[in-house]
């Protein structure tokens, strides 16, 4: 396990080719939010990251109408690091098959995008979802190529203190609760606003 952060935080990760999704996965379920989206839904094998305020703001759920596809594939859904209220929407959906809910707690830190990595490269998560506590900046490369090649849907869950934080990842947004409701809104590498929508 040692000799495993060399090779995560290798630098020449941003220097390989990343492969751009070619096709959305799923509608997200909201109209307005596919618009917002650079195919028109999920990226079909590739990274999200939502920037979320706190655990119970039902970011989770943004995701589920394409988990819910994914999970006719037989394949495993997997959550790394889980906060209690995304742990128990899956489990108890009534569509997913909570025998193929899939929940790893590792080591706390960066081992968790290690072991996000490994669980997209094998092939046999449909979808990896994680709630990494560390900046992804070093690993958003390396991620969307594991997605690729093992034909994942990677969504990393991330406080709000990374939001100015540099992402490389295929979609990102930020996700805003209020008393007036919920707001949804596209960032771009540099965590400026390029889009934004109510839900």
């Amino acid at each position: 396990m040692m000799n495993t952060a060399p090779k995560l935080h290798h630098l020449n990760a941003w220097d390989r080719p990343s492969s751009k999704p070619t096709s959305r996965i799923a509608s997200t379920g909201r109209a307005a939010l596919d618009e917002m989206l650079p195919d028109g839904g999920w990226p079909k094998h590739g990274v999200v990251e939502i920037i979320v305020p706190d655990d119970h703001a039902g970011a989770i759920d943004l995701v589920l109408p394409a988990l819910r596809q994914l999970a006719r594939q037989g394949r495993w859904i997997a959550m790394v690091t889980p906060p209690l209220p995304a742990r128990s929407s899956l489990f108890t959906d009534a569509v997913i098959n909570a025998n193929k809910v899939l929940q790893v707690n590792p080591h706390p830190g960066r081992s968790a995008l290690w072991t996000v990595e490994s669980m997209l490269e094998t092939g046999d998560c449909a979808a990896v979802l994680a709630w990494p506590g560390c900046d992804t900046e070093l690993m958003d490369k390396r991620l969307q190529m594991a997605a690729v090649r093992g034909k994942s849907l990677c969504v990393l869950f991330r406080s709000e203190s990374h939001a100015g934080c540099r992402s490389a990842v295929d979609v990102r947004l930020r996700l805003e609760v209020s008393e007036a409701g919920r707001a949804i809104y596209r960032l771009n590498s540099q965590g400026r606003t390029l889009s934004g929508t109510t839900l």
